[in-house]
């Protein structure tokens, strides 16, 4: 285990959702391992535990670094669900950037989520309210895949590996009321989630929808946009892991992902 402070110094600094300034160069560090390396990192003075160094590396980057789930609102009190929290990066940026909001985040990997419980107790996150379970169709015990890292799926099949069971939530019943931000990241279980939900969209300001196509797999890229359109939404895709050669290249992610989109969704 390492722990690992960013000071403002001679190099490149990065500013976060606050203000503080790291180090470019001991945040490069952590860029390095090609394998899962556990330990914690100081931000705003207060340790924040990872269980994968790279992980945390690019997560921290896109969510810190480059604010992609900034969002605006006039709430006094913004309501954001965190669907995929993970070790809890996004939960902090959430609780950062809106700090009265109330915040609903769901994990179901247990190791990852006994990390995403700790950053929330250590960084005093009143606001936060965890749940060990994913967000489904139903409420019923799934079984459930890991990487190990960035998330686990109930959609994606690992090789060589036993799955758990998990237990999972219908997401509908948290979009009975108004919601400010909604973050989908839950690797591959996207479509039926907003199929299941289509019908509460009008309640959602802001919406986040990580995208993830398998080979061997029918493409449902087409039925989730229009799901969106006929919400009501606008929306604005990003790569977030696609082939460079599609035409020719044979690159996968997690062993048979061949492409994921970030699909950021709001109301013009």
């Amino acid at each position: 285990m390492s722990t690992i402070l960013f000071k403002k110094g001679l190099h490149t600094t990065y500013r976060n959702a606050v203000g503080k300034h790291f180090s470019r160069k001991a945040f490069e560090k952590l860029n390095q391992p090609q394998f899962p390396v556990p330990g914690s990192i100081l931000i705003n003075g207060i340790p924040f535990a990872y269980h994968d160094a790279r992980c945390f590396y690019d997560t921290y980057k896109e969510i810190f670094v480059r604010n992609m789930y900034q969002f605006t609102t006039a709430k006094p009190k913004p309501y954001i669900i965190d669907c995929g929290a993970n070790m809890g990066v996004s939960v902090l940026y959430f609780a950062l950037k809106y700090p009265t909001a109330t915040i609903e985040a769901f994990e179901p990997e247990e190791g990852i989520f006994k990390i995403l419980e700790k950053n929330t107790r250590q960084f005093n996150l009143h606001n936060v309210h965890l749940h060990q379970t994913a967000v489904w169709v139903n409420n019923t015990p799934l079984q459930f895949y890991t990487d190990t890292g960035m998330g686990g799926s109930v959609t994606n099949v690992y090789s060589n590996q036993q799955p758990t069971l998990i237990q999972t939530e219908i997401l509908a019943n948290y979009l009975q009321q108004p919601v400010d931000m909604l973050k989908l990241d839950i690797e591959g279980a996207e479509v039926e989630v907003i199929q299941h939900c289509a019908h509460l969209l009008h309640h959602v300001q802001h919406l986040f929808v990580e995208y993830h196509s398998f080979i061997h797999q029918e493409q449902h890229l087409n039925t989730l946009l229009n799901i969106l359109k006929n919400a009501g939404y606008r929306y604005h895709l990003s790569q977030s892991f696609s082939r460079v050669r599609p035409f020719v290249d044979a690159t996968l992610a997690c062993e048979n992902m061949d492409m994921a989109i970030n699909i950021f969704a709001y109301r013009s």
